[in-house]
């Protein structure tokens, strides 16, 4: 209901999906096929109020949402994940993002060359003022013999775009490295070119470097996931970062 709520007080129309046992939320904003989908994770560990994981997510890609043209900008498509918190307890098939990708795929939408479009995940974006960009899908390819596939191929397409936004919006240089599952586990088992995107203070970035647990982390899946964790700076930069990445799809005006 909390995410109804958000998407109708933007007037932005959705469309509800049934995989499995959980219930996602679709909405499309430009015109054409899609060439991109954005996808954040709406439920949240039980017992958490679950701000960084993944509410702020929510709030910033239903705002892009909202900023973005029904029809004449970029073909994106907006995807609110449920299941993603599933794996604690049913292992990753029973994640919600894998039903989800194999429902995706079923559907036949998608790009031109008839697969569906690449999914930027972003989850614990609402807390720090670095961009983490995860390989753990391209580990998780090269460990399975899967290097050369599309969803590989489309990864790697990901990572190279996140990387041109950020530097169009003029951001410090995305740090690539192996994150913590998010959706991205569910869709590239599933079949899916698949990219989470986080953040973290970049105090907490180095620590990671190191091989340390940032202190973000901490408070994920516990009664301290609180509002008070939100940092507007954050909530920025993920607007810029996401209006750099909508311009990085349009074309280029004709001379």
């Amino acid at each position: 209901p909390a995410l109804r709520g958000l998407l109708d007080s933007r007037s932005l129309p959705y469309k509800l999906l049934k995989t499995g046992a959980s219930l996602q939320v679709a909405l499309r904003r430009g015109s054409g096929l899609p060439r991109l989908a954005l996808a954040a994770h709406y439920d949240r560990f039980p017992g958490s109020p679950g701000i960084l994981d993944n509410s702020c997510a929510c709030l910033q890609l239903a705002d892009f949402a909202a900023r973005c043209p029904a029809s004449g900008g970029p073909p994106l498509l907006f995807l609110f994940t449920d299941g993603e918190e599933a794996p604690a307890s049913s292992g990753a098939a029973g994640q919600g993002s894998f039903a989800l990708a194999q429902a995706l795929r079923s559907l036949g939408e998608g790009c031109s060359e008839g697969l569906f479009p690449p999914v930027l995940v972003l989850d614990v974006t609402g807390r720090g003022d670095r961009l983490l960009l995860s390989s753990s899908p391209a580990l998780l390819f090269e460990r399975n013999g899967l290097a050369d596939s599309p969803a590989a191929a489309a990864h790697g397409a990901l990572v190279a775009l996140a990387i041109a936004a950020a530097s169009r919006a003029r951001l410090e240089k995305p740090r690539l490295c192996p994150l913590p599952w998010s959706d991205d586990l569910g869709l590239a088992l599933g079949g899916l070119g698949a990219l989470t995107l986080s953040l973290l203070p970049a105090a907490e970035l180095e620590v990671l470097a190191r091989g340390g647990r940032p202190a973000t982390w901490d408070y994920l899946h516990g009664p301290g996931d609180g509002p008070e964790l939100a940092e507007s700076a954050a909530f920025a930069l993920v607007a810029s970062f996401l209006g750099a990445l909508a311009a990085e799809l349009s074309p280029a005006p004709a001379r």
